[in-house]
């Protein structure tokens, strides 16, 4: 077994995306994945493995979807169905029923409304003026420490900012850009 993490040791990568690819292979628990539908607009991911039905796994593999590749987040359509992603320089749009069955992790910074519980640095705000006070109303400033706690839904995000539990919006956490700690 020694020799084993010596191989790890002294394995190099070129990209994060690998350490990440590797982390899923060895252990599943490492890595904090949530389902593609969740990211918002301008988030990046790498593809960590999906569930999709053998054919339209073979297309998106064809269109360069591979465990380890980056994605983007381009755009959702006005009620949130379908979005546009893109790999490489391929956009391809899918439907939310077949982006919940992707896993990603999120790329740091990552907002806020997609990193799952624990602690986390507030990196910056996507928002003006206006937005930015309020979230210092809150507690919450760049450069703090937010945590995330896991009763978290769909709908709100809990956190913990300051010794105070509180709750915002999905649409508020997704303008807060937050990095691990």
């Amino acid at each position: 077994m020694v020799g084993d993490e010596e191989k790890k040791d002294d394995l190099t990568f070129k990209h994060s995306y690998d350490r990440i690819l590797l982390r899923f292979i060895l252990n599943k628990e490492m890595v904090k994945t949530v389902s593609l539908d969740r990211c918002p607009e301008n988030t990046r991911c790498i593809l960590i493995e999906s569930n999709l039905s053998d054919s339209l796994k073979s297309k998106l593999m064809s269109f360069g979807w591979l465990p380890g590749r980056e994605i983007k987040v381009i755009r959702k359509a006005p009620f949130g169905d379908p979005t546009i992603y893109l790999v490489d320089s391929t956009e391809i749009s899918l439907r939310q029923n077949e982006s919940k069955m992707i896993k990603v992790e999120p790329l740091y910074p990552a907002p806020l409304s997609v990193v799952p519980k624990g602690v986390y640095l507030v990196f910056n705000f996507l928002a003006g003026r206006h937005f930015i006070g309020k979230a210092r109303d809150l507690g919450i400033e760049i450069g703090k420490e937010v945590q995330v706690l896991p009763e978290s839904s769909n709908c709100k995000v809990w956190i913990i900012v300051k010794g105070q539990k509180i709750s915002i919006g999905q649409g508020m956490a997704q303008k807060i850009l937050v990095e691990g700690k």
